[in-house]
């Protein structure tokens, strides 16, 4: 037969710690039951001890359903995420500054809002963390994970807040309220003795309608928005006993059914009210608690437990993972040597083809590579060309803003360095009347600019701008149809 043990990656024992005593609820169900151990029986708590003892590898959980733990809400300043939990540990110590175990809740819908929770010293968790220290425990709040469970269980009822009430046989009668699925107040009332006069739904029914005082502070307008769970056997009795509430709506749900919806491997029997079973189950299939919490001794002892038993495994890993990552870089380095041989044969075959050609086109190319060798020491060695810059430029800076230059013949005959510059100037008219001598003195003007202007060169030649004949006149050549041009020539003085 497969038991639960079998299907779980690492088996746990749930101990339900309460004031009256602990449930102990074993992963091997149900070859081992679950069994009560009473808070002032020694020798069953002496027997609990040594089965567990008889199974070590099983995980060790403490689920503290008890009066000594304190839940309040906290309002934060707008912070970001880091800074709020740094604030929300420094209001854990001044608010619970006695507190031996403390852990800190943020709301998932309101940023700005935490729960703060403290276990007292005296809380009789402790007392088993001490006893099953060799084993390392670790705890878990049966409000916080009722949250998660009450969640489940009405996830399609419509409202904000919701309270799941429950009857544990190790600690008694737990409320727990959430707001936008919150842990916002949770109570819890002692079982009571047998000859008491009251049923359990009269003091369930008081105690929900003292704690609607209470939830008027933490936001609840009416009792009316408050949707309630209980976790009991329907009957005659409970229902009257709870008609009287002015609550939106209230239902009945006994244990056993509550494992059945949620598909959990065990539970509650049938006609069974405690619930103890119902919350050990629901944790073991979570495998892992919604608010895992360890001493800092423990804590401690855990983690060199952990890497004795993992350093080990985690050096054979690393060596397995080095290994196969130098194999897969040999396979690399083999594959780039491959294609680095390849390049390279293929280079050669490449040098060797290029060499036929060039053998083969020898004949032809020597004669040119040779002439052109020659070519280019002709042009290192040889002068640069003559250009007529140097002149035209002289010549500018010396010709007057109103004259143009109308043609311009430049000749350079040897020796190198002589050159010969022939300008063909337009004389501006000097006034209205045109008079040869006025003409003759603009263009004399312009000659003296011109020489002055190119000291390196000297006047050879000048012919006026009239005509070679005395008898001819001027105004022939000075009408407005033809310009008056007069021509100068000069050479480049010898150094």
């Amino acid at each position: 037969m497969q038991t639960l043990g079998d299907l779980l990656p690492c088996p746990r024992i749930v101990l339900m710690v309460g004031d009256d005593g602990l449930v102990a609820v074993p992963h091997d169900l149900p070859d081992a039951s679950p069994f009560f151990v009473p808070a002032d029986n020694k020798a069953a708590a002496k027997g609990l001890v040594d089965f567990i003892a008889q199974r070590p590898q099983a995980r060790i959980t403490l689920f503290a359903d008890n009066v000594a733990q304190d839940y309040r809400n906290d309002d934060l300043p707008p912070l970001n995420r880091l800074d709020r939990a740094k604030l929300v540990q420094r209001r854990l110590k001044q608010t619970f500054p006695q507190a031996r175990l403390t852990a800190g809740i943020l709301f998932k819908h309101n940023p700005r809002r935490a729960l703060l929770i403290g276990l007292h010293a005296l809380n009789s968790v402790f007392a088993w963390t001490d006893r099953l220290q060799s084993r390392t425990p670790d705890i878990a709040l049966l409000p916080v994970e009722g949250a998660r469970l009450l969640a489940k269980l009405m996830a399609h009822e419509k409202g904000d807040w919701k309270m799941l009430v429950s009857r544990q046989r190790s600690g008694g009668f737990r409320q727990i309220v959430t707001h936008k699925n919150d842990l916002v107040f949770t109570r819890l009332t002692p079982l009571p003795h047998a000859e008491s006069p009251e049923s359990d739904a009269e003091i369930l029914a008081r105690d929900i309608k003292a704690s609607l005082d209470y939830l008027s502070r933490l936001g609840l307008r009416t009792p009316n928005e408050l949707n309630v769970l209980l976790l009991a056997l329907e009957n005659k009795t409970n229902v009257a006993a709870f008609a009287s509430l002015p609550l939106k709506s209230i239902r009945f749900m006994s244990p056993a059914q509550a494992a059945t919806r949620l598909g959990l491997p065990f539970g509650p029997a049938e006609g069974d009210a405690s619930a103890d079973l119902l919350y050990a189950a629901y944790l073991i299939k979570s495998l892992r608690p919604a608010l895992p919490l360890m001493l800092p001794e423990t804590r401690k002892d855990w983690i060199s437990a952990l890497a004795q038993k993992w350093g080990i495994r985690m050096a054979y890993a690393s060596l397995a993972a080095a290994t196969l990552l130098a194999l897969v870089r040999a396979g690399d380095l083999a594959t780039t040597l491959y294609l680095a041989q390849k390049d390279a044969l293929r280079l050669t075959k490449t040098e060797y083809l290029l060499s036929q050609e060039k053998a083969k086109a020898a004949p032809l190319t020597e004669p040119l590579g040779i002439m052109r060798q020659a070519l280019e020491r002709r042009h290192i060695f040889e002068k640069s060309p003559q250009t007529p810059w140097h002149g035209i430029n002289e010549f500018s800076n010396g010709l007057d803003l109103k004259a143009k230059l109308t043609a311009l013949e430049w000749e350079s005959p040897s020796p190198p360095g002589a050159e010969t510059f022939r300008f063909s100037i337009v004389v501006p008219t000097v006034s209205s009347g045109e008079n040869r001598a006025e003409t003759v003195d603009a263009f004399n003007r312009i000659a003296q600019f011109v020489a002055t202007s190119m000291p390196d060169y000297k006047i050879i030649e000048i012919k006026p701008p009239y005509p070679s004949l005395p008898s001819d006149s001027v105004s022939a050549i000075s009408s407005a149809q033809q310009e008056i041009i007069g021509e100068l020539s000069v050479e480049r003085r010898q150094p």
